[in-house]
């Protein structure tokens, strides 16, 4: 059934021809004239959402630092592997919004992916290495490799391999401009946080517990790491680290360190369970322990992330460091 509306000059109404016969509709004119202008702005709207969502080519990615990249710069993924435990490292639900969960992040499901294909893949090697040839099947696939990854001769700069990954998917989306932008932010957030720490020089040690014997620590090839370099802090770990930037050790090497205990707490541990750990065993012993010298932070972020992880590790790294600091410091005053 078609209706075609054929308006005149004269002031009386709508000649309308409905099924090839004309009738005639008075109409007031204050109406209609709204009437058309709703018309032409629905009509204008829905061009400019098609253009909006045909102008950026749908991405599909395994990797968090790739995914909150594209989030930061304003053009989140279409899919993302291990959504959901990217939402729970970063104590965040919907943190990544209008994004499709393609399943756990090292098993994706590549026939969800394959009923929707993407125009590109994106992928940090050696992770999901092995999943290329069945991954080229269904897009093209693009690799960013990361971190320590990403030292093919032995000189690289963790913080430049994450500004180089922002721009280059700035350039991916069309969008260098946010990606420069971002980054320069990023850069001047980095520069306040680290004026706040002019009166902290103890070196810190950054610690997670894993149970009553092991823990394990952080160094370059993290984000933990790449930050406390960024900030002007020394890592009092000197010691070996594995190609993730963090190696796992027992309690003895830990004793003979004399710096801030930073403890991380992990988002899949129990609530206090930090604090647990450190009231019993061997873990109380430790001399920053007993003197007090330690804080704990709840980790909100992935520790292999873009600027995004490493913006919220340190916000939440310097503001346990001065609110400990300023503790201290009342401590010291009321003891004089």
């Amino acid at each position: 059934m078609v209706m075609m509306a054929l308006l005149y000059s004269h002031n009386t109404g709508w000649i309308v021809t409905y099924q090839n016969r004309p009738f005639y509709r008075p109409v007031n004119h204050k109406c209609m004239a709204l009437s058309i202008t709703l018309l032409i702005s629905i009509w204008m709207s829905n061009v400019s959402i098609a253009s909006d969502e045909n102008s950026v080519a749908p991405l599909a990615t395994f990797d968090f630092a790739i995914a909150e990249t594209l989030n930061a710069i304003g053009n989140p993924p279409r899919f993302l592997s291990g959504l959901e435990g990217y939402e729970t490292y970063s104590r965040q639900n919907g943190i990544i919004p209008n994004t499709t969960n393609l399943g756990f992040r090292h098993l994706p499901n590549l026939e969800l992916l394959s009923s929707d294909p993407p125009q590109h893949i994106l992928i940090s090697p050696p992770a999901h290495a092995s999943l290329l040839p069945r991954l080229r099947k269904i897009a093209d696939v693009m690799e960013y490799p990361l971190y320590k990854y990403a030292d093919v001769d032995g000189g690289h700069n963790d913080w430049e391999t994450i500004e180089e990954l922002t721009r280059q998917l700035g350039d991916l989306v069309g969008n260098p401009a946010a990606a420069e932008n971002y980054i320069e932010q990023s850069n001047h957030h980095f520069a306040a946080l680290k004026r706040q720490l002019n009166d902290i020089d103890s070196p810190v040690l950054l610690v997670r517990l894993l149970d009553e014997r092991h823990a394990r620590v952080y160094g370059a090839g993290s984000v933990e790491g790449m930050m406390l370099n960024s900030l002007g802090l020394q890592n009092a770990w000197q010691g070996d680290l594995g190609r993730w930037g963090m190696t796992t050790v027992s309690a003895t090497p830990l004793f003979d360190i004399d710096a801030k205990l930073v403890f991380l707490d992990s988002p899949y541990g129990p609530d206090g369970g930090v604090r647990q750990l450190l009231s019993d065993g061997q873990w109380r012993h430790l001399p920053s322990v007993e003197q007090g010298n330690y804080t704990i932070i709840s980790v909100n972020y992935w520790s292999w992330g873009g600027i995004p992880a490493a913006r919220r590790f340190a916000d939440s790294l310097v503001s346990r460091l001065i609110e400990s600091d300023n503790i201290d410091k009342a401590s010291a005053d009321t003891s004089q």
